[in-house]
């Protein structure tokens, strides 16, 4: 196993024209280097923004970002903004892959639970061929903004030299991420009584993180055994966790307006004597311990070599994500100074 030339990811041993950002440096003295640093990844977000919306045969997925999207304001900005701080030494390409990456999975949840809330997993194999190329024997018969895309994001880990060693895994990401959105469907539309265990086991894969962090992985690194795959791939899961926790806190109000639950409502619903407030709080909590176990088994990793930085990308990476929701307060937050930059 040994790193890709110029692992994209990691600070120091990037391309030198993608260095890390400085407003990514925990402490950054004097405030004016902050402010640079700040204006800098302003830059950055705001170019790859403009690059999507120039994109005119991906146009439907990058304005379904942008056009009165109830998930935010400004969801395009948002994307653009995860895929910077996600990836802070990306280059322009890696990052504009990881933001229509993210674009496009948010347009295939929303198609799933908004357009088609009646699709559900006896439907799988019909919407993987919807929107992944690979599964795919008649590309005619695909969307053609969705070949467009799903071809784009393919193109950039060609041009990257990506090996072949990562497909399996890339592709595994994607199909587990359709399946789990689809059983959400299924849940709803069906009635069943869901245990907490069940819904987080499922919607770990459900948002575009553990997506983001393979590609990562494929960018930088080669010659990896399956074995460490398999152990790396256990700690994306444990973090795609603790993110799931705290997308539910930031979504919640959101999803039950639309009869959707999440783990707010699995654990209020399970005691007649819990409030919401309660139930917020006893997700934080869990959170909190799903995050401090995410750092105690990375910290007992000990075989991983070179990957070592991997992991200490993926719990910098948690962190990102919980200050981008917003999460307020609890032990994750502690010592740690306010963040210059929040998602709005």
């Amino acid at each position: 196993m040994k790193p890709r030339a110029n692992p994209s990811f990691l600070c120091g041993l990037a391309r030198r024209s993608t260095g890390q950002p400085r407003l990514c440096v925990p402490r950054c003295f004097p405030p004016r280097s902050c402010l640079r640093g700040a204006n800098m990844l302003d830059r950055r977000i705001n170019k790859l923004k403009e690059n999507l919306m120039r994109q005119a045969d991906e146009a439907l997925v990058v304005r379904h970002l942008v056009d009165a999207n109830p998930r935010g304001d400004d969801m395009l900005g948002e994307v653009c903004r995860a895929a910077v701080l996600l990836h802070p030494s990306a280059s322009f390409e890696q990052a504009l892959t990881l933001a229509r990456t993210m674009a496009y999975i948010v347009y295939i949840d929303d198609y799933l639970e908004e357009e088609h809330p009646e699709l559900d997993l006896a439907d799988y194999r019909r919407v993987c061929q919807n929107f992944l190329l690979w599964p795919n024997r008649d590309l005619s018969q695909m969307p053609l903004v969705n070949a467009t895309v799903a071809r784009k994001i393919e193109e950039q880990f060609r041009e990257d030299e990506v090996p072949e060693e990562w497909t399996a895994m890339r592709r595994l990401v994607w199909e587990k991420s359709i399946w789990t959105m689809l059983q959400e469907n299924h849940w709803l539309k069906h009635k069943e009584r869901v245990t907490l265990d069940a819904y987080l086991a499922n919607g770990m894969y459900s948002s575009s993180f553990p997506i983001v962090q393979v590609s990562i992985l494929a960018f930088s690194y080669q010659d990896v055994s399956q074995e460490l795959k398999n152990r790396i791939f256990g700690h994306i899961c444990q973090a795609s966790r603790v993110v799931r926790l705290a997308n539910d806190l930031r979504t919640h109000e959101r999803e039950s307006a639309q009869g959707r639950f999440n783990s707010v409502d699995l654990i209020s619903g399970g005691s007649a004597e819990r409030t919401l407030d309660s139930a917020r709080d006893a997700v934080r909590h869990l959170m909190e311990e799903e995050f401090e176990q995410l750092k105690k088994a990375i910290a007992r990793e000990r075989r991983t070599g070179i990957t070592q930085q991997f992991l200490s990308h993926l719990i910098d990476s948690t962190q990102v994500l919980l200050d981008f929701y917003e999460v307020p307060g609890g032990r994750h937050s502690q010592g740690r100074p306010d963040r210059a930059l929040k998602a709005s």
